[in-house]
Order: structure tokens, then sequence, then C-alpha cells
């Protein structure tokens, strides 16, 4: 964990104490997103980063343009799975292309390979694009986008540490009652392998409460607003501390993780828990295990 964690450092190399423009933050429920949302806040505290602008997916352009570095968010969106994210990136690398602009590491995945000469076209254009990509597999698609491609850890390992070693658990106890997660994806990326488990499924929106909900919803509206955009991020920043500390502390009242979400895999070894993997529909999951997480040692099993 720590030397994930350490990587993160070629990052901060890169901006080298220019101003920063942090934008596509994940303005919705899904709990791996907010990891990594709260591992990159993380990154830039520990290497004192000058965030000068945050923004969701309604962007003030005007901040951009103050800024010398435009850092996408990281994660498992890049690609046409995931359009909005996708038309954000575009627009503001066509835009904007007398800045830096970093991508967070992704997991690249394209269904078609039209969209993906589309995409890649664009991005080609500019000339200070710096991609980095969370699996060997992602990082021969980013050549296509650009020649500065760096294979990185996700950034939610800048959470580290979130236990002491001494809180691992190097062996199930059976003499006693283990509790598992049973953490099914219900979206797009769902695998049609069964864990087998005589257990509900569970997956992050199980987190969310009907409070988190109509908060949400009232953030959205005022977000619509662009004079209040700024306090908005503040509270979502209070919501979405809450949620990941609900979600930290949920795993780590479980003994045994069976998980098919990446961020329910990386989360489990940032509590250092035994736990089963497996695969999304597209292989991110195992692609990232090779990558950086072969050597995990409370690994039961992945398939």
């Amino acid at each position: 964990m720590d030397s994930l964690k350490a990587q993160h450092a070629e990052i901060a190399k890169l901006i080298d104490g220019r101003k920063v423009a942090y934008i596509d933050i994940p303005m919705y429920f899904n709990v791996g997103d907010l990891l990594i949302y709260k591992g990159t806040e993380a990154f830039f505290k520990d290497y004192n980063i000058n965030v000068t602008y945050r923004g969701g997916d309604r962007i003030d352009e005007k901040h951009l343009n103050d800024a010398d570095v435009i850092l996408y968010q990281g994660g498992g969106n890049f690609g046409d799975l995931y359009d909005k994210h996708q038309n954000i990136r575009e627009r503001i690398i066509a835009k904007f292309t007398n800045k830096c602009v970093i991508c967070l590491p992704q997991s690249i995945h394209f269904e078609k390979q039209a969209a993906l000469k589309k995409s890649a076209d664009i991005f080609r254009k500019h000339q200070d694009f710096h991609f980095f990509v969370r699996d060997h597999e992602s990082v021969e698609v980013a050549k296509e986008f650009t020649n500065n491609v760096y294979l990185t850890p996700d950034m939610a390992h800048s959470l580290h540490p979130l236990i002491d070693k001494r809180e691992c658990v190097s062996a199930l106890d059976n003499s006693r009652n283990i509790k598992i997660i049973n953490m099914k994806r219900v979206d797009s990326e769902t695998s049609v392998i069964d864990f087998n488990l005589d257990k509900k499924g569970f997956d992050w929106l199980n987190i969310i409460t009907l409070q988190d909900t109509h908060y949400r919803r009232l953030l959205e509206i005022f977000y619509k607003c662009p004079i209040a955009r700024k306090k908005v991020m503040n509270y979502w920043e209070i919501l979405t501390n809450d949620i990941v500390f609900k979600s930290i502390n949920h795993f780590h009242a479980h003994d045994l993780i069976y998980t098919n979400r990446l961020h329910g895999f990386i989360l489990s070894t940032l509590l250092g828990k035994q736990l089963v993997l497996n695969d999304n529909s597209y292989g991110k999951n195992h692609r990232y295990f090779k990558a950086f997480m072969s050597d995990y040692p409370f690994i039961i099993h992945s398939s």
C-alpha cells in the first residue's frame, strides 16, 4: 500500500507548483468514484497542490482560463460507455489547447472502434495532454491519444493508511461466524459469473439513505446556478465525506469480501481484508489486479 500510494508522486512532479483546475468531480452516488475523489483530495493535501477551481459536470470555463493545469477526475469511465463524461473531456481539451491537461488514472474501454478513433483524433491535436492509466491494456490504447502515457495506480490509494497493519486479517478464524459482504454490481458493467453465495447481494446504493438522496437533489438544483456552485461543492464535500466514512466502516465490520466492483476490491485491500475477486463485464478488475495487486497476500480466489 505504501508503494502504490508513493507512485502518485509522478503526478505531483508533472504539476510542479502550478495552479490546478480539477474537473468532472463525481456528483452522483457511485461510492467507488467518491473514493477516487477523496483519494485525489488527499493527494492534493499530501503534495500541497494549489487547486484554484473544482467543478463537476457543469464547468465555469472562465476559471479554467485562470489555471495552469486542467485535471480530469480518474476512474473507469474513459470510453464510450459513459458519454456524458467523455463529452466533457473532449470539449475541454479541444477548447483549451494552451493548457496542460492531465487525466488522472483511468481504465479505458471503447465498445466501438469508430468511437475510439473519433475521440483519439480530438486528443491527439493537443500538444500537452498527459494520460495516466490503471492497467497495461489501457496503456496500449492510451498511446492512440498521446505519447505521454503513464501506468499509475488508482487515486483511491492515496487514502492509505486507513488502518494500522496490525488490523489486517491474515487468516479467517473458523472458530467463530465470519461476516461476509456479497458485493454484486447492478449496473451495465455487471458480470454473469455468480459467487454462489447464499446471501443477498450488496451494492454501493445500499449505503445511500433517503436523506442523502433528497440532499443531493437539492444540491443539484442549486448547482444549476453559477453563483451558487462553489458553495454547493463545499456542501457536496461534506455529504460525500459522510458517505465514504459509512462505506469504510461497513467494509471494516466484515471479515471476507466477495466483489465484482473494482473499488470494492481496492477498499478491501486498503482495509487488509480477505477477499474473493470476480471481474466486471469487460475485464477491468483483473486488468488492475495483474498490473498492481497480484502480490496482495489476502486474495483467497480470483476468478
